[in-house]
């Protein structure tokens, strides 16, 4: 048995070393592209400024962090160093196209959040003060919510620590809540809350006086709204009056007329005269009777004041 002879693979693919070359110049010429294109997208070859932000420490801040303004990225650390004045310097590449929104004024804060990293922003309030310049250096404000733990833990150990005082067997608001529940026990009972409030003999001599003052109560509206009481006769009297005065002022008018037909008739002046005379003996008859009348209402009237009757 024989065996047949097998061509390396450069005689069965014509030029096969010239293609290997090519195929890798254009790996590299691709793997060339990519890298210029994420540099070009990170900013590399674009015009930067340098902003220096100093801190008191450094801790959560890297290389390669944004700094962000309005949710936006415009600048990344591009470097870390202590200083000769002990403090952090943060060094921040600016692309100058973004440099604009950074003033002399500009505000730049540095957050330490209890989950997450730390995050870099800047604030602008005033756009149309002057340009931030290159190589600037500015504080950064540390903001740590960590940094507050240790006092709150703390608050929290003197919040448990008094409530367990205002909790105890002999706290006073234990005694205060007794004393609720005694007082809600004698609200159930018949006299209601007045034994709590003024004694058990002051509530008795209360309830006393409201029942001997309903009993006088009684015993006055009998005598004046019952039959025959004193309202019936007032409104007797009143009835009596009214018919009265409707004479007396019958009488007035008949005054009027005389004293006009003596007016008129000067001749009969005698006569007029005579006329006169019996109807001021009418009239005088009239207020004697009003006067008794007047008189025995107010005897009558229990609550009546003394009033003046003026005749017209």
């Amino acid at each position: 048995m024989t065996i047949p002879d097998i061509d390396p693979p450069s005689a069965a693919i014509p030029h096969a070393t010239a293609k290997s070359y090519l195929l890798l110049l254009f790996m590299v010429v691709l793997l060339a592209g990519f890298v210029l294109y994420v540099m070009t997208a990170r900013g590399v070859f674009e015009e930067k400024q340098r902003l220096v932000l100093l801190a008191e420490n450094s801790e959560g801040v890297v290389v390669g962090m944004d700094m962000t303004f309005s949710g936006f990225v415009i600048g990344r650390v591009a470097r870390i160093e202590l200083g000769e004045e002990g403090k952090a310097h943060i060094h921040i590449d600016v692309p100058t196209k973004d440099a604009r929104w950074l003033r002399t004024s500009s505000v730049f804060t540095l957050e330490r959040g209890v989950v997450g990293g730390a995050r870099l922003r800047a604030y602008t309030g005033l756009l149309d003060d002057p340009p931030l310049p290159d190589g600037a250096k500015r504080d950064v404000l540390i903001g740590d919510a960590a940094a507050g733990i240790p006092q709150l833990v703390s608050t929290m150990r003197e919040l448990l620590d008094n409530l367990k005082q205002m909790t105890g067997a002999d706290a006073p608001l234990n005694a205060s809540l007794l004393n609720v529940q005694q007082m809600t026990g004698a609200l159930k009972g018949p006299q209601g809350a007045l034994p709590g409030i003024l004694g058990a003999a002051g509530a008795r001599q209360l309830l006393e006086s409201i029942a001997h003052t309903n009993q006088l109560l009684r015993q006055v509206d009998a005598r004046m709204t019952g039959k025959g009481g004193t309202l019936d006769e007032a409104q007797a009297a009143v009835a009596e009056l009214r018919g009265l005065l409707t004479e007396a002022r019958s009488s007035l008018k008949k005054v009027d007329a005389t004293l006009d037909e003596a007016h008129a008739i000067a001749v009969n002046a005698r006569v007029a005269t005579g006329d006169l005379d019996a109807l001021r003996n009418e009239v005088e008859a009239s207020l004697r009777r009003i006067s008794v009348l007047v008189d025995e209402v107010n005897r009558k009237w229990p609550f009546a004041r003394e009033r003046e009757l003026k005749l017209p």
